[in-house]
């Protein structure tokens, strides 16, 4: 017999070894059809009970574009926003490219919109005590007797954020990583071409995540809009320091030279109208500066509007939400897939192992 020959005879005799094995493994799996049925449909009946239990997530989505006014514009400029060069542009600021991404999920941002005042069915309170009401944070905190300080612990509207307590900070802390780390908030650019921020935020408390999401936008794009313009109003609030100095040195030296009563031409006197000259040089000087300085700080205000930045929203989250819940025909499905897959396992497991020990 040829090499040949021999190795295709080999093949045949393993191929039927193979389905000779197989034809045994299903045999013995049909002998255990009951234990594999009980446990299907155990799994499945698993599956329902988890089904109704669970409780709906609500989906809040929001989109935005960035205006900007001054030169670049839309997203690219974000960076600069927030007082950094642009975002995509030419130069490499710490915000470029998806950081602005980061931004939008940061500790800061995050933590302002927690402790923003909200109108939550009719009760005004900041949106961190919803948190804590929603998921119910205060029935945990009363099993908790090794921290006492929890049992209390409220977030009062408008309370200063540098008076807040250790507890308070690590609470805050505590909701921010919760938020962050179970990937409930996702804020993404599809396409790094299109200038559109996608914001998503998912909780089991539909109105908490539509107000969320609003929150947030609005926290980001004031910080956004303050540190891009912090420059200009700066500069601002001094050109108006100095107007305001000058235009009292002018009213003041309009007094003076009024209080100065007419002198008459005798030479010998004369003198006597110099400080009234005087007043009446400085009243035009300071009228001159005066309207200037006016001039330069209309010129500021002018390039203050053009720096500040405009957000268009595409969506905003309306009522209803997009709700997400697993369905009694799924559940019980996947339940009994799983249950059948984890019998079948551990009986050829064991049946495995048998076979190994007896030879």
């Amino acid at each position: 017999m040829t090499e040949r020959n021999t190795d295709s005879y080999d093949e045949k005799i393993l191929t039927k070894e193979l389905l000779q094995k197989l034809k045994d493994w299903w045999k013995f799996l049909l002998s255990r059809w009951i234990i594999i049925l009980v446990f299907g449909l155990s799994g499945g009946l698993l599956g329902l009970v988890i089904s109704l239990l669970s409780k709906p997530k609500y989906t809040a989505h929001l989109s935005f574009s960035l205006i900007e006014k001054s030169s670049g514009g839309g997203l690219a400029d974000l960076a600069s926003s927030f007082g950094f060069s642009g975002l995509g542009g030419s130069s490499n600021g710490a915000f470029s490219g998806d950081n602005l991404l980061e931004i939008i999920q940061s500790r800061y941002a995050i933590e302002q919109t927690l402790l923003t005042t909200v109108d939550y069915y009719g009760v005004k309170q900041n949106l961190v005590e919803v948190y804590i009401n929603s998921n119910e944070l205060r029935k945990e905190w009363k099993k908790d007797t090794k921290k006492p300080e929890l049992q209390n612990l409220k977030f009062p509207i408008n309370e200063n954020r540098a008076n807040f307590s250790r507890t308070q900070d690590s609470v805050l802390n505590c909701i921010y990583r919760e938020i962050t780390e179970s990937q409930s908030l996702k804020v993404v650019r599809k396409n790094k071409k299109i200038e559109i921020v996608n914001i998503d935020f998912t909780s089991k408390d539909e109105l908490f995540s539509k107000l969320f999401t609003e929150k947030l936008m609005e926290q980001t794009y004031l910080f956004y809009k303050e540190t891009r313009t912090s420059q200009s109003r700066s500069n601002i609030n001094m050109m108006q320091h100095t107007a305001d100095s000058i235009k009292n040195l002018y009213e003041s030296a309009l007094f003076k030279s009024a209080g100065y009563s007419p002198v008459n031409i005798n030479p010998a006197l004369q003198y006597a109208a110099v400080p009234k000259i005087k007043q009446e040089n400085n009243a035009q000087l300071y009228a001159t500066v005066y309207a200037e300085v006016l001039k330069n700080l209309e010129t500021l205000k002018l390039d203050l509007a053009r720096e500040t930045p405009l957000v268009q929203i595409i969506d905003t989250p309306r009522l209803p939400l997009k709700k997400d819940k697993l369905g009694k025909i799924k559940a019980i499905a996947i339940g009994g897939i799983l249950g059948v897959f984890l019998i079948i396992s551990f009986l050829i497991g064991k049946k495995y192992l048998k076979e190994i020990t007896e030879f």
